[in-house]
C-alpha cells in the first residue's frame, strides 16, 4: 500500500459528524450502556469503573445539551434523543473498527483478525475444520477461539468481545440483536459405555434409566427441560442430578469407567462411537434434535475474515454431515 493509499484509509476518523470534542470513548460508553441496560452492566463488560463511564456519559450528554437515558429500577433506557444518537453512533463506531482493523493489518503484516466462539459440540466437528481450512488458503489471518457454553458466548458476541459464536442452540428464543445462521442439525441422545448393562437392550422405558447414575452436562436449557418432562409424563421423578460438569473429559471418564448415563450431541461422540466404545440407548421419546448455528450481530457488514469463515464453516458442517 503506498503513502496514498494509507492516507485514503484515514478518512473516516475525520468525516464524523457530530459536535466538536466529541470522544469516541464516549460514544463507545453509550453503546456499552444500550446493549447491556445497565451503567453497572456496562462499565463490567467494558472493563471501567461505574464512575468512570458514568463520567463519559454525563460529558456527552452536557455537550449534546440533552439527557440520554432514563434511570430507573429497571436499568437505563435510552431517551428520544438516545435514540436518535443511537444509529449514528453505531456507524461511527463500526467504521473506526475498520479503520483500526486495517491499520493492524498494514502495521503487523496480518490479514485481518477473527475472534470465534465456539461450543464443545461445535468445537471439533466444525470449527476445527474450518480454522484449518482458513488457515490453509489465508495463513496470515489472526484467529482467536473461546470455548463455552452458550448462555455465556451470546453475551459476549453482543458486547463485541467476539466476531461469531458457534453452538447448538439449547434455547427457545433468541435475543432479537443477533442473526442466526443454520449449519447443519444435531441429536441428543441417552448415551453409555458399550459395556453398560443396557447397551443393546430392546424395549427400553423411562424407568430403566433410573436404576442407573447420571452425569449431565451443563446449562442443556430446553433440551434438559424436555428431557426431566418426559419421566414426569410417565408418572416418574426425573433422575437426581447429583453430578454436572462442563468438561467432556470428565463425563467420558464417568461414562466409560463408572457405568454413568448421560445427554449429549451425537457429534460431540462421534469417535466413541465409530471406535464402539459408546453406545446410544434406544428409548422412545428421548431424543431431541436442535439446530447448529452461527450467531452474529444482527444488522452489521462482515468483515472480509468473518466472511471467510462463515464460508469455511458452511463447507465443514456439509462435508461432516
Amino acid at each position: 500500500m503506498n503513502a496514498n493509499q494509507f492516507e485514503g484509509t484515514r478518512q473516516p476518523m475525520v468525516v464524523f459528524a457530530y459536535p466538536a470534542g466529541m470522544d469516541i470513548r464516549q460514544l463507545r460508553y453509550f453503546l456499552a450502556v444500550v446493549e447491556h441496560g445497565s451503567f453497572t452492566r456496562a462499565a463490567a463488560m467494558t472493563g471501567r469503573t461505574q464512575q468512570a463511564l458514568s463520567k463519559g456519559i454525563a460529558a456527552l450528554e452536557q455537550q449534546l445539551g440533552a439527557r440520554l437515558f432514563e434511570r430507573g429500577s429497571r436499568g437505563a433506557r435510552p431517551t428520544a434523543v438516545g435514540r436518535l444518537l443511537l444509529d449514528h453512533a453505531r456507524t461511527a463506531d463500526d467504521t473506526l473498527r475498520t479503520f483500526e482493523q486495517r491499520l493492524q493489518e498494514l502495521q503487523t503484516g496480518t490479514e485481518g483478525e477473527i475472534r470465534i466462539g465456539t461450543g464443545p459440540t461445535a468445537a471439533g466437528s466444525v470449527v476445527a475444520p474450518a480454522v484449518l481450512a482458513l488457515r490453509a488458503a489465508w495463513p496470515r489471518l489472526g484467529v482467536r477461539v473461546t470455548g463455552g457454553v452458550l448462555p455465556e458466548l451470546l453475551p459476549a458476541l453482543l458486547a463485541r468481545e467476539l466476531d461469531v459464536v458457534i453452538a447448538l442452540d439449547t434455547m427457545l428464543q433468541t435475543d432479537p440483536r443477533l442473526h442466526r445462521d443454520l449449519l447443519v442439525n444435531d441429536e441428543y441422545r441417552i448415551m453409555a459405555s458399550a459395556s453398560h448393562p443396557l447397551a443393546g437392550r430392546a424395549g427400553l422405558t423411562a424407568a430403566d434409566l433410573l436404576d442407573h447414575p447420571w452425569v449431565m452436562g451443563r446449562r442443556l436449557g430446553e433440551v434438559q427441560t424436555q428431557f426431566r418432562q418426559r419421566f414426569t409424563d410417565a408418572g416418574l421423578s426425573p433422575p437426581a442430578q447429583s453430578l454436572e460438569s462442563s468438561s467432556l473429559d470428565f463425563v467420558r471418564t464417568l461414562v466409560r469407567d463408572g457405568a454413568y448415563l448421560t445427554l449429549l450431541p451425537t457429534r460431540l461422540v462421534h469417535v466413541e462411537l465409530a471406535s464402539r466404545q459408546c453406545t446410544r440407548l434406544a428409548v422412545p421419546g428421548f431424543s431431541w434434535e436442535r439446530p447448529l448455528v452461527v450467531y452474529t450481530r444482527l444488522g452489521e457488514p462482515q468483515s472480509d475474515p468473518q466472511a471467510r469463515l462463515l464460508q469455511a464453516l458452511r463447507n465443514a458442517a456439509e462435508q461432516a454431515g
